[in-house]
């Protein structure tokens, strides 16, 4: 029997494209894996700040409402948006911002100085504020309802009560 030597010149190319063509596989999919990882932190820490940011515009309007002299029924048109000294909230660069809105204000009772239910000495009001926040295309809302006593004596602050406060979904 003849044994003839095969050529073996063509193995080592062969076998250097196959461990080529793996390291590629594998460097792209951990490329992939990385990138979708990052996307994902990403929108996390975007909806974090927008949930954080329609938190502190809450917070703002609900110490406007306790500011004002008179609570009524007629604020339900008003609204308080993001100013220039609430930029300070984020890192420079990042487009955000907030609205919120008085989406329901009702009287729930009437407290008289006096017996003869002539002089009120406050009214309390129950108040449903609307808190929408966007950060970088990330949108979130939060409601809350809130009690306000409304003095009507001079120079004696309205209270302000948390009744709830839920992130909507």
């Amino acid at each position: 029997m003849l044994l003839t030597k095969l050529n073996d010149s063509g193995f080592v190319l062969v076998t250097v494209i196959v461990y080529t063509i793996v390291l590629i596989i594998l460097g792209t999919s951990l490329m992939t894996v990385t990138l979708n990882e990052y996307r994902i932190e990403k929108a996390y820490r975007e909806s974090l700040m927008a949930n954080y940011l329609a938190e502190a515009g809450m917070e703002k309007a609900i110490y406007k409402l306790a500011e004002l002299e008179n609570i009524y029924p007629g604020i339900v048109s008003k609204t308080w948006k993001m100013e220039d000294d609430d930029r300070d909230l984020l890192k420079s660069g990042i487009r955000a911002d907030y609205t919120v809105s008085v989406e329901n204000v009702q009287l729930e009772d009437t407290i008289y100085a006096d017996e003869e239910r002539t002089m009120v000495y406050k009214r309390i009001y129950s108040v449903i504020l609307k808190s929408n926040a966007s950060v970088e295309g990330m949108n979130r809302e939060i409601e809350a309802q809130i009690k306000v006593e409304d003095y009507e004596a001079q120079g004696k602050e309205n209270k302000v009560q948390i009744m709830y406060w839920r992130q909507k979904k």
